[in-house]
């Protein structure tokens, strides 16, 4: 190398350093103007007035993707800053933040995203408990079935509303500790399960209303038995193979009570009843409802309904209102959802606020019969 190209290489680094310097200077000024239009600030009191103080950038990785590590104000959380993401994002040339807890609690990692982080699929992986899904910060939730709240599941056609629901029962089938159990008038959902042991508290179709409350009045049995037999030291049944958890799934449940209303109104009004107490007093003695429909209008999922099921989640629906339902703190995702792709959710969680979510991806009906029937062979 001549003295010619050294000075030349310098005179180049020199440059790229003070292009960074720009770009960090740059990104130090969006993230301040951000986060005090977002509210992610203090305000302390001084002689000369009120000061207002966002916290300050103390780190940053210009990447790609760029990372900043942000030094929170006293008072502010993580979850706070998670809870401001899609009102940041835009403001930092990013499509989406991925928020992380640095250090003990008074720092977070803000990785600036260039794509929808749920934009890929999500394999249907083995792994501890059930997959519900992974979230926008690239963590999985996942649960084990006795910790699985009631849920309410919503989404419109080729919302991706059904191939979850497969994900989740193709996994719930392979657990010896649960049963699964339930009302579907299609039949096509329970169908794999004909001829395994989950299939004797199952009704598929409408042919027969009667066997629906059958069905329901034997569960809720089931359920004053467990609780009658809850050792008096306990208050939460345990279970196991002997006493599984009984999964109650009542996919499509409007066009279950329109077609009981249309009847017999008054069995309707003992259905509902049925349900009512299920989830009044299920999770105790080891029962969940899944209660799925494609909008959960309030003549459907009444508020009582709505407080039992601390799971929720929504796929695409074309009704607003459905979706404040429930999740009535959704307002700043309503509009972006409206459009979304199949297999994301919005999703409220004990414990969480409403966050997106990327469902399992079960390729097809005929992979998800088989999942049933394979796990199921033997099980008898």
């Amino acid at each position: 190398m001549t003295l010619l190209d050294a000075i030349r290489g310098r005179h180049v680094a020199r440059h790229a350093h003070r292009l960074d310097e720009a770009e960090v200077d740059l990104l130090v000024d969006a993230w301040a103007r951000a986060a005090e239009g977002a509210g992610f600030v203090r305000t302390v009191s001084t002689v000369t007035g009120p000061t207002v103080i966002a916290p300050r950038l103390v780190h940053v990785v210009l990447g790609p993707p760029a990372v900043l590590t942000v030094r929170l104000e006293p008072g502010q959380t993580v979850t706070d800053l998670r809870a401001l993401a899609r009102r940041l994002a835009p403001h930092l040339g990013a499509r989406a933040l991925r928020v992380e807890p640095l250090g003990v609690g008074d720092h977070a990692r803000v990785t600036l995203l260039a794509a929808d982080p749920l934009a890929d699929p999500l394999p249907l992986s083995p792994g501890p408990g059930v997959l519900i899904g992974r979230g926008e910060d690239g963590r999985c939730l996942r649960v084990e079935p006795a910790d699985l709240p009631h849920l309410a599941v919503q989404g419109a056609t080729r919302s991706g509303k059904s191939r979850w629901l497969y994900s989740l029962l193709g996994q719930l089938a392979a657990r010896r500790d649960v049963e699964v159990a339930g009302v579907d008038p299609s039949g096509l959902t329970l169908r794999p399960f004909v001829d395994t042991r989950h299939a004797r508290r199952q009704v598929r179709g409408l042919a027969d209303l009667a066997r629906i409350e059958a069905v329901l009045a034997e569960l809720v049995a089931e359920m004053d038995r467990r609780l009658a037999a809850m050792p008096a030291r306990l208050d939460v049944l345990p279970l196991d193979v002997g006493t599984p958890l009984l999964a109650v799934v009542l996919e499509e449940w409007p066009a279950t009570l329109r077609a009981l209303d249309a009847t017999d109104p008054k069995q309707g009004k003992r259905v509902r009843a049925l349900v009512a107490r299920l989830l009044a007093e299920g999770h105790k003695a080891g029962l969940r409802v899944v209660l799925v429909a494609q909008r959960a209008e309030a003549t459907i999922v009444g508020g009582a309904e709505r407080a039992q099921c601390e799971g929720r989640l929504s796929f695409r629906v074309d009704n607003a209102e459905s979706l404040r339902l429930l999740h009535p703190d959704s307002d700043d995702l309503a509009a972006d959802h409206a459009t979304a792709p199949a297999g994301i959710a919005l999703v409220g969680w004990p414990g969480r606020p409403t966050f997106r979510l990327r469902a399992p991806y079960v390729a097809s009906y005929g992979e998800y019969v088989a999942a049933v029937t394979r796990t199921t062979l033997g099980f008898a």
